[in-house]
């Protein structure tokens, strides 16, 4: 039998577990920051995934099982080598709070030799070489944590050549003169010109402008200009709802299809505008060379930082554990059972809890759990059980493609931007309005073509700034109606609100305008080279106008009982201005509940 070589690490460090697990657990980093090289993927069966490297004279296959990994305390991962020197390794990472602040780092790894090659290349290369780059890394680490501003990239150099530099300088002066904001466009020239590579193959806009302290809306747009310009590109990243990660990476809406396949989980799921298609940001290569395909680990608990726990436990055995909960909602699983167990976790819920995988599977209460839990994994099964637990809600820094496609920045600079025709992806809300000018006949017989003309065409300018204003776009116009989205209720109702008083300040007579509001899923299409939406949603939207006796907005339940649009009205309609009557909508069976909103 082959000797194992064990090796015991300890650095105390000044920051928190919470604060270093975003570094240390991102092992793409570690293994780049730590002089690993670049790794290729070769498949993927039953969750075991096939990984190869080069380093000098041989080529090292392995087969990686899943990380294991508790939030913030520790990770582990074993690899059984195919080919080259080794045989097995195993690492062990711990992160252990110290009183009354920091964090003690234990790193664990055994590793079995295959031939006398292992033998000559573990003492020096993991022992000597890999000790010292591990220190240097996790010393890095923590004084990045340590830092109060949130930690957006790891700064290795300057990075933009001369030539790249002159072309953003250029780009950038041309975007401030075309409005621009300014201090946007100062963040993205430091970020691009000191991120390192891995931070910046995937630019989140809103994420970014959660670390910049700006506007997300603003940064997006600015993106959106900085994209049209020639400064950046835009990708279409569509993520797997299981693992999160991403399945696909498209240049262009017209390569999307309505399925998807991802090959870590090895499933075919629906592509959805608003929660798995997300739009990300490179530097354009005229201004930085990225390749965005370069990875150090295929793995990585990072990788999936909704989930808080991963973990075997075997047959007939538990397993202890403690994390750190955000409050909100999460789904515990294990891999045999059907289902999943539904938690609530709050401030003042139980600080002890068991979790037992059985043959009467999960209860269908959703249970209440506290911010910092003792957990006991129980496996009462006569199969190995992968327990894991993760957080339900999507993360809100995401800048979707229903974020994007709804404002008209983007209907502005990338109107040839679509779905190929006859493709149909869902979106699982919007908001939508449809608007028409009360008595535009009349106007035209009283004051003539000419004045009439100008009066419909100003109130179009009209709408369209105050619909942009509000975060929507224009999705078409139909003769002097007008088809508009938002992403949220309160956006129509406040765009709306917005356009008829100027309507009635501007010139007599006063413009009015029926309007029709309603909130809910459609389908989002390719329609005489523009992106449409169509479904139910749309129907109803669209003949809502046609309760409205001008002046008003006429909207649906769904937009009655958002909470944003409930406060809206409380501060902006004059009492007793709201109501609520019952309307008979062409192809429907039963009348539906509706509001009329005087403005």
């Amino acid at each position: 039998m082959a000797q194992e070589y064990h090796y015991l690490w300890k650095w105390d460090l000044t920051s928190t577990p919470e604060a270093l697990w975003p570094l240390v657990s991102d092992t793409n980093r570690f293994n780049r920051d730590t002089g690993l090289p670049s790794m290729q993927l070769l498949g993927v069966n039953n969750r075991v995934k096939r990984v190869k490297f080069k380093i000098p004279i041989v080529n090292v296959e392995w087969d990686e099982e899943p990380f294991e990994w508790t939030y913030p305390h520790r990770f582990g991962i074993l690899r059984r080598y195919r080919t080259g020197p080794l045989l097995e390794m195993r690492v062990d990472c711990r992160l252990e709070r110290l009183e009354p602040s920091g964090t003690r780092i234990e790193y664990e790894v055994w590793v079995k030799p295959r031939n006398i090659l292992g033998d000559i290349a573990i003492p020096f290369g993991i022992g000597i070489f890999s000790a010292k780059k591990f220190a240097d890394a996790f010393k890095m680490y923590d004084r990045i944590a340590s830092r109060p501003e949130p930690v957006l990239f790891i700064a290795t150099g300057r990075k933009l050549s001369t030539p790249g530099h002159t072309r953003f300088k250029l780009l950038n002066d041309r975007l401030k003169e075309q409005g621009a904001d300014t201090a946007t466009l100062s963040h993205l020239y430091d970020f691009v010109h000191r991120a390192d590579d891995l931070s910046i193959q995937r630019m989140r806009p809103y994420a970014l402008a959660d670390g910049w302290g700006t506007s997300r809306r603003t940064v997006l747009e600015t993106f959106l200009k900085g994209t049209r310009a020639g400064m950046l590109d835009m990708y279409w990243d569509l993520l797997c709802p299981e693992c999160r990660g991403v399945a696909e990476d498209r240049r262009s809406l017209a390569d999307l299809h309505g399925r998807s396949h991802c090959n870590t989980c090895q499933i075919d799921f629906d592509v959805n505008f608003d929660h798995n298609v997300e739009v990300i940001f490179r530097p354009n290569p005229a201004v930085r060379e990225v390749d965005a395909g370069i990875e150090f680990c295929v793995g990585s608990p990072q990788r999936q930082p909704h989930i808080v726990f991963s973990l075997v436990v075997p047959p007939h055995e538990q397993l202890p554990l403690s994390t750190v909960l955000l409050e909100g909602r999460y789904r515990l699983s294990a891999s045999s059972l059907d289902g999943s167990q539904m938690l609530t976790a709050f401030k003042d819920g139980p600080d002890h809890m068991d979790f037992r995988a059985d043959k009467l599977g999960w209860s269908r209460e959703i249970l209440k759990i506290g911010l910092s839990p003792h957990i006991r994994l129980i496996n009462d099964t006569d199969f190995t059980q992968t327990f894991q637990m993760e957080r339900v809600t999507w993360s809100d820094q995401a800048a979707t493609a229903a974020d994007v496609t709804t404002l008209q920045v983007f209907r502005d600079l990338f109107s040839s931007e679509v779905l190929r025709a006859g493709e149909e992806i869902s979106v699982s809300s919007i908001t939508l309005m449809f608007t028409d000018l009360r008595n535009s006949t009349r106007l035209y017989r009283e004051v003539g073509d000419a004045s009439a003309f100008g009066r419909v065409r100003e109130h179009f300018e009209i709408l369209e700034k105050a619909v942009a204003a509000e975060g929507g776009s224009i999705v078409k116009t139909m003769g002097d109606a007008v088809m508009a989205a938002f992403r949220k209720p309160v956006s129509g109702l406040s765009a709306i609100w917005n356009v008829q008083k100027e309507l009635s300040a501007r010139g007599a007579p006063p413009l009015t305008i029926k309007v029709g509001i309603h909130h809910g899923p459609c389908i989002v299409v390719n329609m005489n080279d523009r992106l449409d939406y169509f479904g139910s949603t749309v129907n109803i939207a669209a003949r809502l106008p046609n309760f409205s006796h001008g002046g008003e907005a006429v909207f649906s339940e769904a937009i009655r009982y958002d909470p944003e649009v409930i406060e809206f009205l409380e501060r902006n309609a004059v009492p007793n201005s709201v109501s609520r009557f019952q309307g008979e909508i062409r192809g429907y069976d039963t009348p539906m509940d509706l509001w009329r909103a005087r403005m």
